[in-house]
C-alpha cells in the first residue's frame, strides 16, 4: 500500500483531523504542511510540515532523517541572517546618505560664513589692521590695538 501526505492521521490541537495545506510564502513555496482545518478563523496553533519525517524506529534512519531537518533549519536561520544583515545594510546606506548631504550643506555654509568674512575684511569700512595698531615703544613686540 502506497502512503501519501493526504492518509496522514494527524489530528490538531483542537482533535480534528489535520488539513494538508500547501505554502505559498517566498522561503517556503510549494512546501507541503498540515494545520488545523479552522484556518483562517478560531485556528488552533498546531502546525508540522509534511516532509519534516517522524521517528521510524529505524536509527540510521531516524539519525539521517534529524540530520537532514537540523539542515533544513539551519539554513531557513541563514536566510534570516542574510535579511537582517541586507535591511541593516540598507539603513546604513541611506544614514550615510543622508550624513553625507548635511555635511555637504554644512561645509556650503561655513564656505558662506568663509566670504562673508573675506568680503568684511577687504571693506573700504574696514581699515587695515596696520591702522588700527601702532608699536609699542619697548623691546616686547607687543601691539596695542587702538579702538576708533
Amino acid at each position: 500500500m502506497d502512503y501519501s501526505p493526504e492518509d496522514s492521521q494527524l489530528t490538531c490541537l483542537c482533535g480534528l483531523s489535520a488539513k494538508l495545506r500547501t505554502s505559498k510564502t517566498h522561503r517556503n513555496p510549494y512546501r507541503m504542511f498540515y494545520n488545523c482545518p479552522k484556518y483562517p478563523y478560531n485556528q488552533c496553533e498546531f502546525f508540522q510540515w509534511c516532509d519534516e519525517p517522524l521517528l521510524t524506529g529505524d536509527r540510521h534512519l531516524d539519525e539521517l532523517n534529524l540530520i537532514r531537518s537540523e539542515c533544513i533549519r539551519l539554513q531557513e536561520r541563514v536566510h534570516d541572517i542574510q535579511q537582517e544583515w541586507d535591511n541593516e545594510k540598507a539603513d546604513w546606506n541611506r544614514e550615510r546618505t543622508e550624513l553625507t548631504l548635511e555635511l555637504s550643506t554644512v561645509k556650503g555654509e561655513l564656505d558662506k560664513i568663509k566670504n562673508e568674512i573675506k568680503l568684511v575684511n577687504e571693506s573700504v569700512l574696514m581699515p587695515p589692521l596696520d591702522k588700527l595698531s601702532i608699536e609699542d615703544e619697548e623691546e616686547d613686540d607687543a601691539l596695542v590695538i587702538q579702538t576708533l
